[in-house]
């Protein structure tokens, strides 16, 4: 039965051309129109896809556009029309989709891996070395892996071939998991295929297993049956080389749809998808269908409009679907990805670190954990491989070879956020110790000639850490880790980090310290006998017996690093509400405590003097007299430093709000509450006496 005839409009689009069409825009109906059209009778076929192409919420007239490299684009990136190769006689995958069917065709996948292996030699070779050598320390001790062909656990021996499954276990814990009781079952032949186990192992784990056979593939890499569950030796050797394993598998199998380890492989049994692929004739044996980008298909929003779930094939260098032809053509290159919701791949590029630090970080913050302990264990394989290029050591989950860049983090869109609540297991000065950090300094300082500058030249803290067994403070940073990491190798100009010296393993000059106060403040203390010496060395236990009780009071009641070191404290007065014209940054004015041209609270006029982004989104207490300040570093950015939104264009300090943590005792340790800036020509405003030296112990 031939299809229902286009509409005077969609005539237009000359859609009996399939092949080297030309880029251009075609004009369309009023929404209205077009759905007036697509529901008649007599309906339009094409306009019938366009309505679902566009989506709800739509009105006035709209265009679409040809685009070369595409097909039909309407609004995003990451979604296009195109024309089905129903007799393979596209000349080009541009423009061009495939039916996909209600089971995935394993030879399709083979094809993929083929010619990844055959075409992408230089960028898309596995890694190697995920299994511990005997003279080295990289690597797993033990790398067990699942054998599908004999349905056994097998110690992996160097150079296996695998591919690795990543999942949500969600809120409760695999019915059968390798702990000490079931590794002599596990490592039995045939264990994985008698009934008793088989249907004890999670949909998608057990779908996993017959993709890999499908595929012709041998063994599967699954952290719930190849890490010993109840083993913390093992548990921890097999997280803390975590991105090993990803990176040396074949291929990561990522289970993008459901929400727990139920949820399966959609294509892969018969029957586990339905294939909602809306595909219309148009023309008399001329039909189109949507494609969708890989990043926009595993966006939760898009998954739940019952778009089909089909099999993506994402590497370095390109892009292969179920609904595209691009595999037929492996020198054209697949750009239709997302549609502003881009996953990157971790940059090998060492002068792109704390760049690539920050924006995978964004990824992560919106994860949600069901154990909150593993915050930063989750995100140990990228920390691990980001700290290896960026000749770095980790403390709670900040790169310590630039610690003053990854200190300065914050939320750039809080309203996502909500009201965070405070991660108390993990410190107030990580990204850890709270939901939503999703940006940071590393985003603004990429290039490294800039960052390394701004290092040398407008920072000057020397940043010591104490953990719970230490019995003193030891540096953040040192000669000695430098030369660790670097072994002898010089620092290169594209690398990003401190440049130790003897003198200062930070890479500045003493008189920074100095020069960063401001000459008032320098005078006071030098007229009051203020030492000027600077001390940036901790207190130690020995020298200060009450504070020393104060602080192991606090190491004992946490299992992480305080942070302790000297530092200019100011106070301020107030904070204000943040500008109507920018609600969602809730980026709060402070307010100085002298008449301004600012609007404070109960009719006072006081002057705006910097920002502050409150951690917790929530603005402190009007009770308080004044709020303390950690003064960190000097700014040399001042364009969209929280988001796109927020421009400033004047010098300004960085600086850090604290809030003791004992209030009614000697104050001694404090916790992070916000980040923000202070106007460098507003330094006088703060409360007297200015700037203080002063030693302060972060938890």
């Amino acid at each position: 039965m031939p299809p229902n005839p286009l509409c005077d409009v969609c005539k237009t689009l000359n859609l009996s051309s399939t092949n080297n069409r030309k880029a251009a825009k075609y004009p369309l109906d009023f929404v209205q129109d077009i759905y007036r059209k697509s529901i008649s009778h007599v309906f339009c076929p094409f306009c019938r896809l366009v309505i679902e192409f566009i989506g709800p919420g739509l009105g006035g007239q709209i265009s679409i556009e040809w685009k070369d490299k595409g097909g039909f684009f309407f609004s995003v990136q990451g979604r296009t029309l195109a024309f089905i190769d129903e007799r393979e006689a596209a000349t080009s995958p541009y423009g061009a989709a495939r039916r996909i069917e209600p089971t995935l065709d394993p030879e399709l996948v083979k094809r993929w891996l083929q010619l990844c292996a055959a075409e992408h030699t230089e960028k898309c070779t596995p890694s190697t070395g995920v299994i511990r050598q005997a003279e080295g320390d990289v690597g797993v001790k033990t790398l067990r892996l699942i054998d599908t062909h004999n349905a056994c656990l097998i110690t992996a021996a160097p150079g296996d071939r695998y591919l690795a499954l990543s999942y949500r276990w969600g809120n409760s814990n695999p019915p059968i998991r390798l702990e000490k009781n079931t590794k002599d079952l596990l490592f039995t032949t045939g264990a994985f295929a008698s009934p008793s186990v088989r249907q004890k192992i999670p949909t998608t784990i057990r779908d996993a297993i017959d993709f890999v056979q499908m595929i012709g593939e041998r063994y599967l890499w699954v952290d719930s049956l190849c890490l010993v569950q109840d083993c913390e030796e093992d548990m921890a050797d097999g997280v803390a080389n975590m991105d090993l394993v990803y990176q040396c598998a074949v291929c990561t199998i990522i289970a993008a749809a459901g929400k727990d380890y139920n949820a399966g492989l959609p294509g892969v049994h018969p029957g586990s998808r339905f294939a909602r692929q809306n595909v219309v004739e148009v023309l008399p044996a001329i039909s189109m269908a949507m494609t969708e980008g890989v990043y926009d298909a595993m966006q939760a929003e898009y998954m739940t409009r019952g778009w089909t779930k089909q099999v993506y094939f994402r590497c370095r260098t390109n892009c292969w679907s179920e609904d595209t032809i691009y595999d037929a053509f492996p020198s054209a290159t697949n750009e239709i990805l997302h549609s502003g919701s881009m996953v990157n791949f971790a940059e090998n590029d060492v002068s792109k670190v704390y760049d690539t630090y920050t924006a995978l970080l964004s990824r992560y913050a919106d994860r949600h954990l069901s154990v909150e302990t593993d915050t930063i264990n989750a995100f140990t394989g990228i920390l691990r491989f980001l700290s290896a290029r960026a000749q770095s050591g980790l403390l709670e989950g900040l790169l310590t070879a630039a610690f003053d860049i990854c200190i300065i983090f914050w939320d750039p869109w809080p309203t996502i956020t909500n009201t965070p609540v405070r991660r108390r297991l993990f410190p107030s000065w990580s990204w850890a110790g709270w939901p939503g950090m999703r940006d940071g300094l590393g985003s603004k300082l990429s290039d490294p000639q800039a960052a390394n500058a701004w290092l040398h030249e407008q920072t000057y803290i020397v940043w010591y850490k104490r953990g719970p067994r230490d019995s003193e403070p030891s540096l953040v940073w040192s000669v000695e880790m430098s030369e660790g990491y670097r072994r002898g190798r010089g620092y290169e100009a594209c690398e990003i980090g401190y440049r130790a010296s003897a003198g200062d393993p930070y890479g500045r000059q003493q008189h920074q310290r100095r020069a960063f106060a401001p000459q008032r403040s320098r005078a006071d203390s030098e007229e009051e006998g203020g030492d000027t010496t600077y001390q940036t060395v901790p207190t130690q236990p020995a020298d200060d017996a009450r504070r020393e009780a104060i602080i192991s009071r606090e190491l004992h009641k946490r299992s992480y690093h305080l942070l302790q070191f000297f530092a200019y404290t100011v106070r301020v007065h107030a904070f204000g509400e943040p500008p109507q014209s920018d609600p969602y940054t809730k980026l709060h004015p402070l307010l100085s405590g002298v008449t301004g041209h600012g609007t404070g609270n109960d009719g006072m006029h006081q002057q705006e003097i910097g920002r502050m982004k409150f951690d917790n989104h929530l603005k402190p207490e009007m009770g308080m007299s004044t709020h303390e300040l950690v003064v960190l570093a000097k700014a040399d950015v001042y364009d969209m430093v929280f988001n796109d939104t927020a421009r400033i264009e004047r010098p300004f300090y960085w600086v850090m709000l604290i809030k003791w943590v004992e209030e009614e005792e000697e104050k001694v340790v404090a916790e992070r509450c916000g980040i923000g800036m202070l106007f460098q020509d507003c330094i006088e405003l703060v409360v007297s006496p200015g700037m203080v030296w002063k030693e302060i112990v972060l938890a």
